[in-house]
């Protein structure tokens, strides 16, 4: 494919010899990075969406090798908080000129694991209609707007922050020390954003810019930071980690992680 033959190229041009390389769709993924753990790479370079790129990070995480996670999807949170607004080719391309290791904290619930932020309740619904009007499919992007509006007033999330705060939320987003505005790389928290209904929809975003808006300033915001936050809610808990839509269930428990994964970024 041409995104393979490219990145060769370019791995080639960096002097690195015989790289292994796996290409395919995202079903083929899990079988991927199986194959790639059992070679014990010092190096594990990700091309590929949201979804991939956090799965690739989990395993990275696990195995303990460098990853080089590139932009190849729409929201590409992570690689634009690593490397900015830039293509593949120009991150890959600094990143191994003048290399420098890079250990991100993030977060982790359930089974899965989030390196930039996640956003918890109805607004990160909203995610599926922005991505419905990328498609230009508008009638499916007004059906899953509509929804997810509806359901911002269906149940609200009940939560338990570490220190003793608690209360009931629309919507909480848990923020990384990789973007947060608020804190240093080596602050040992979450920064937790307790959102209500109008501020709810500017948290969104988050998912695309990797910045933050005037919802900061609302006096109806609670911030803080945690090491833990626990949620619950009547009803099932849609969640966006890293720009991947999951559920949450009706309760979860969000952990703080010192060390969840090595990567590369360009020396500055």
């Amino acid at each position: 494919m041409e995104s393979e033959e490219k990145m060769l190229r370019i791995l080639e041009g960096a002097g690195i010899v015989q790289p292994r390389a796996w290409c395919g769709e995202s079903t083929e993924m899990e079988r991927f990075f199986s194959e790639a753990a059992e070679h014990k790479p010092d190096v594990f370079i990700v091309l590929g969406g949201d979804g991939t790129i956090k799965r690739a990070a989990e395993v990275s995480a696990e195995t303990a090798p460098f990853l080089i996670p590139l932009p190849g999807g729409t929201m590409n949170m992570l690689p634009r908080a690593l490397y900015g607004d830039v293509s593949w080719e120009d991150a890959l391309k600094n990143t191994l000129t003048a290399p420098s290791a890079k250990v991100l904290s993030g977060g982790r619930t359930i089974d899965k694991h989030f390196f930039v932020a996640a956003i918890l309740g109805a607004p990160a619904l909203w995610a599926e209609s922005r991505e419905s009007v990328r498609e230009g499919d508008i009638a499916d992007a007004f059906e899953k707007g509509r929804a997810a509006f509806q359901k911002m007033f269906e149940a609200k999330i009940q939560y338990f922050i570490s220190g003793g705060t608690k209360g009931e939320a629309e919507a909480i987003a848990l923020i990384c020390p990789l973007i947060s505005e608020e804190m240093s790389n080596s602050e040992q928290s979450l920064e937790t954003a307790v959102i209500d209904v109008e501020s709810a929809a500017e948290v969104i975003g988050l998912a695309t810019t990797v910045a933050f808006g005037k919802w900061r300033d609302d006096r109806n915001v609670i911030l803080t930071k945690a090491n833990r936050v626990r949620v619950q809610s009547r009803k099932d808990i849609p969640a966006m980690l890293d720009g991947e839509n999951v559920s949450l269930g009706t309760n979860a428990v969000i952990d703080f992680v010192s060390r969840a994964v090595k990567v590369l970024v360009p020396a500055k």
